[in-house]
């Protein structure tokens, strides 16, 4: 069986929700194609972000192949920045002459999808679609309330016919589906993201490695960030709030960071290191493969604002996370404290009852690997997706 993933933007060793759905599809014995465009995603500062990790923006048109061998499609797209506005050119020829038995569309509110319901019929597969749009990435204001109005008008009833299944990865998203999009009822359901088992696990072994590389005794206290690191991800929060003694509680804290800075943040951060009553680590971007070291290492894994897998995958390794409630089901089995999104003085309370308590730092941890291991597997997902 035939698997094909539609998608403006797709690259390997990010770790996003396509590559591991393929990865996991192809194991499992399907035939797994994507078609996406020719450029990786335009990420805030490409060069100083990601090009180290993925390589050149521009990737180029024809047949590639993903780091689990599976084929990549990648046609000429048009060269808007924003994902829903890239029209791919021979698309439809394309999905076509690949002939599969199951569509999956990521993104709904784009061309590739709406093109998909004017050939849908002849195609004769089922039809996934699953959307990542949260409710506080929404573009406000009239123009974008009329945008919705005439999406909802011209193409919700059309994809509710067409679509065997729609998917919202987080409780946000399924409103945003509901509301902005117009879709609703038995078709409609939420499958969360997840982490790779196989790779994100607990091990002593790893944890010794990783407290090494950050150069962290056995009596300090881990404070870890890693991601995309910009302003909207509010990383200075961490460090100034480990600033104030009572948060510390007088326990030794470093606070490491790894991640690929944007230039237009790094002055900010640069500063909040320099004052900073606590040892910072920097340490750049790293690939998959070394990131369970990464979490086994820490204590607490911290995430103040805008949010990444990368809480999942902490949590299968075993750290207490810090969350924020744009996506609650990422504590919702006790395995870290969630906060008001961006909220400095909810962060503060939260590192303070973490580093006060290392038995509840430990409970938590159990719980994420428990969490993970029986909910958020990706091989749990990949299998919920196709049901």
């Amino acid at each position: 069986m035939r698997i094909v993933n539609v998608n403006a933007h797709y690259q390997d060793k990010l770790g996003y929700q396509d590559y591991y759905l393929g990865k996991e599809w192809a194991k499992m014995g399907y035939d797994v194609h994507y078609v996406t465009s020719d450029v990786h995603f335009d990420y805030p500062d490409y060069d100083n972000t990601v090009k180290h990790l993925i390589g050149d923006k521009y990737v180029g048109t024809g047949l590639f192949y993903s780091d689990f061998g599976v084929p990549v499609h990648r046609l000429k797209g048009t060269d808007k920045k924003t994902t829903g506005f890239i029209w791919l050119k021979g698309y439809k020829k394309k999905i076509f002459e690949l002939k599969p038995d199951i569509l999956v569309l990521h993104g709904i509110f784009n061309y590739q999808t709406i093109r998909t319901l004017y050939f849908a019929k002849k195609l004769n597969c089922r039809i996934l679609m699953d959307d990542h749009t949260a409710k506080f990435f929404l573009r406000k204001g009239k123009k974008a309330q009329f945008a919705f109005w005439l999406f909802r008008k011209l193409f919700a009833a059309k994809i509710m016919k067409v679509a065997d299944k729609i998917i919202g990865i987080t409780p946000s998203v399924m409103q945003v589906l509901e509301e902005d999009f117009g879709l609703s009822g038995e078709k409609v359901s939420q499958v969360i993201l997840g982490s790779d088992t196989d790779l994100f696990k607990s091990t002593p072994e790893l944890r010794k490695k990783g407290r090494e590389f950050f150069g962290v005794n056995d009596n300090e206290v881990l404070v870890l960030y890693t991601g995309k690191i910009y302003e909207e991800k509010k990383v200075h929060y961490i460090i100034e709030a480990l600033n104030d003694p009572l948060v510390r509680g007088g326990q030794q804290v470093v606070m490491g960071i790894v991640g690929g800075i944007d230039a237009g943040y790094r002055e900010m951060l640069t500063k909040a290191i320099n004052e900073a009553s606590i040892r910072v680590v920097m340490k750049p971007a790293m690939p998959q493969e070394q990131l369970p070291m990464l979490y086994n290492a820490a204590d607490i894994c911290a995430w103040p604002d805008s949010l990444t897998t990368s809480t999942i995958d902490a949590s299968a390794c075993g750290s207490a996370i810090i969350s924020n409630d744009n996506m609650p089901e990422r504590t919702s089995y006790d395995n870290g404290i969630m906060i008001r999104r961006g909220n400095f003085d909810d962060l503060k309370a939260a590192l303070q009852k973490l580093i006060a308590d290392p038995a509840l730092r430990i409970k938590m941890g159990e719980r994420g690997i428990q969490y993970v291991d029986e909910q958020l597997s990706w091989k749990i997902i990949a299998k919920q997706f196709l049901e």
